[in-house]
């Protein structure tokens, strides 16, 4: 009888540990806070998609937002926006290259501006965080978020509606489902980093580790591994498979329709007048 209740409160005591042991993990993983930064520049459907990710943003938790407008300023919009926003936000504006002709590439330095917050900003060391680059006009499933959240060094998934295809993206091995064994794209397949900028994540150590990575004005549509080869990955291999062994789509890289607005009447009061 003694036996028999030593026996019951030894595992008693070991499911008390287990369930202790489960919520300390699982602590530790809401505790990386997911910087994302997203270039932003003023059209008429700017604010509906900035409400858009606002509204997604605001089902994920420990998120920072760094907003980069491409202007010499930040614009009230934007700022009156993030205000009414929930979402932990940080607004900041870098313009782009005068000269669009010469260089084909958008959000470059919206990015670096993000990247440089980051540098300058960091609570301590110790602390863990992971940075995703974040169009504002795509569509995000919040689950991504979490999914990320567990990265090593870099992770990666497949992303819907990118490069004239239905998706894009990572494939792994039938029998294992962490081990990446190619990549499906039809722009440029044999790049070493066959990727869209939505389909990565990467550890915000990385950023301290290599000092003086950011993005450029010359690899242009290559603008992903440019930034991931500065960071140590030698190709998009040595990425981490995340959705589930790249077996599901939680981001989608939409595009709203610029619509072709009449001219106004003398004494309609200005859109902007809303925002």
């Amino acid at each position: 009888m003694l036996r028999a209740k030593k026996k019951l409160s030894l595992i008693f005591l070991c499911v008390i540990f287990g369930i202790v042991l489960i919520d300390l993990c699982q602590k530790s993983i809401s505790a990386v806070t997911i910087y994302v930064i997203t270039p932003t520049f003023y059209r008429i459907s700017q604010k509906p998609d900035l409400v858009r990710l606002c509204n997604t943003f605001k089902l994920v938790d420990n998120m920072h937002w760094i907003v980069v407008e491409d202007s010499l300023v930040r614009t009230a919009l934007v700022s009156r926006f993030l205000n009414e926003c929930s979402v932990p936000s940080t607004h900041l504006n870098a313009a782009s290259p005068k000269d669009r002709k010469k260089y084909h590439i958008k959000g470059s330095n919206q990015r670096n501006a993000g990247i440089e917050w980051l540098r300058k900003h960091r609570v301590s060391r110790y602390h863990k965080g992971v940075v995703y680059f974040a169009d504002d006009d795509n569509t995000y499933d919040p689950r991504l978020f979490n999914e990320m959240r567990t990265l090593n060094m870099g992770a990666t998934w497949p992303v819907g509606i990118v490069g004239g295809s239905s998706w894009e993206g990572c494939i792994t091995a039938p029998d294992d489902p962490n081990r990446i064994i190619g990549f499906w794209t039809g722009y440029k397949p044999f790049r070493r980093f066959p990727i869209d900028m939505a389909a990565f994540a990467i550890n915000l150590d990385l950023l301290f580790i290599y000092p003086n990575a950011s993005f450029d004005y010359k690899h242009v549509e290559q603008q992903e591994g440019a930034l991931l080869s500065q960071l140590g990955f030698k190709s998009a291999m040595d990425l981490e498979p995340r959705a589930e062994g790249c077996s599901k789509i939680l981001v989608w890289h939409t595009k709203t329709y610029n619509p072709s607005i009449p001219l106004s009447r003398p004494n309609q009061p200005k859109i902007a007048d809303f925002l």
